[in-house]
């Protein structure tokens, strides 16, 4: 189960079963400042830790991590939903370029080809103008296909892409707006996923997206990319 960190003025540390948007959560309420503030969350890891819980959503700013990662607990890790959601992001990143996708040139960039680059592809591919593609691994593969299925001008990286994403930190970079999907720090270089549907604090919560998207919840909510 994911667990939960909630800061209440009368928050009593105690875990209690709730959701969010159907996703069932073990909450924490913490009573938030004051020089006790870091044994509360200490106690609250221990207890949500006992209850078998392994990832937690936090506050906005939250600045303890270390505490929650001493017992085991760690972040929702948003890089799969990111990833799954990598040809969305780039069209967004073409918008705020100011060029329309239909006009610009996508790249996109790994050591090798997976199924989030294939997914990207074939979603970019009836989208925009021209389609870049630098694989190391499969690249020419990917590249030969997607002229056979959607006659897609299918172009060497270079200068001229509009916007990229970039799938390894091994992969070279290029020209164009670039968003990184890798690591545990993803930069989409001012692009914001939103859920227009939520409740307007959690709209561009990552965390909270990733964990609707994970369980199959997120669609509905009014998913958006600016």
């Amino acid at each position: 189960m994911l667990g939960e960190i909630v800061y209440h003025p009368r928050g009593d540390g105690r875990p209690r079963r709730t959701e969010r948007y159907g996703l069932p959560l073990l909450a924490v309420p913490i009573r938030p400042g004051g020089w006790r503030e870091r044994g509360r969350l200490r106690s609250a890891a221990w207890r949500l830790a006992r209850q078998g819980v392994g990832r937690v959503l936090v506050p906005p700013e939250f600045a303890h991590w270390p505490l929650l990662e001493g017992r085991g607990l760690r972040p929702v890790d948003p890089l799969p939903f990111l990833r799954r959601c990598a040809g969305e992001l780039v069209l967004a990143a073409m918008v705020r370029e100011g060029v329309p996708p239909q006009q610009g040139t996508a790249a996109l960039r790994g050591r090798r080809v997976d199924w989030d680059m294939v997914r990207a592809a074939e979603f970019l591919c009836p989208r925009v103008r021209e389609l870049a593609v630098s694989a190391q691994q499969g690249g020419e593969e990917l590249a030969a296909w997607l002229r056979r299925e959607y006659g897609m001008p299918v172009r060497p990286d270079g200068a001229g892409v509009t916007a990229a994403v970039r799938f390894d930190p091994k992969a070279p970079s290029g020209s164009g707006r670039e968003l990184m999907l890798f690591g545990e720090s993803p930069d989409l270089t001012g692009v914001r996923p939103r859920a227009a549907g939520l409740e307007e604090k959690d709209q561009e919560d990552l965390a909270l997206l990733a964990a609707l998207w994970e369980t199959g919840r997120l669609e509905g909510w009014g998913l958006e990319f600016t």
